[in-house]
């Protein structure tokens, strides 16, 4: 299995905290770097992009879970729908 397919996977298995936590941890990293970037010490530009595609895998994962959530608030779905209709929007 590569890094990219276990990487979302992680991100899929991740809890509304959990994820949340993650999120702010990777948008400090974001933020060393650039300062890392401004003082000439970041070695590898790609970190820049990877760190930017999970923030927004992180956000798009979040954004399903909320939508989930508040599907099966409003009674719409039972538990078995609400999982199935998560994983097929991450699909």
């Amino acid at each position: 299995m590569s890094k990219l397919n276990e990487r979302r996977r992680e991100i899929r298995a991740m809890t509304v905290r959990e994820a949340q936590q993650e999120l702010a941890t990777l948008r400090r990293r974001l933020f060393d770097l650039r300062l890392q970037h401004e003082r000439g010490e970041v070695k590898n530009n790609r970190l820049f992009a990877q760190t930017k595609v999970d923030v927004a895998r992180l956000m798009q994962h979040l954004g399903d879970l909320q939508h989930a959530a508040q599907v099966a608030a409003e009674g719409g779905l039972d538990d078995e729908e609400t999982a199935e209709a998560v994983s097929e929007e991450q699909a």
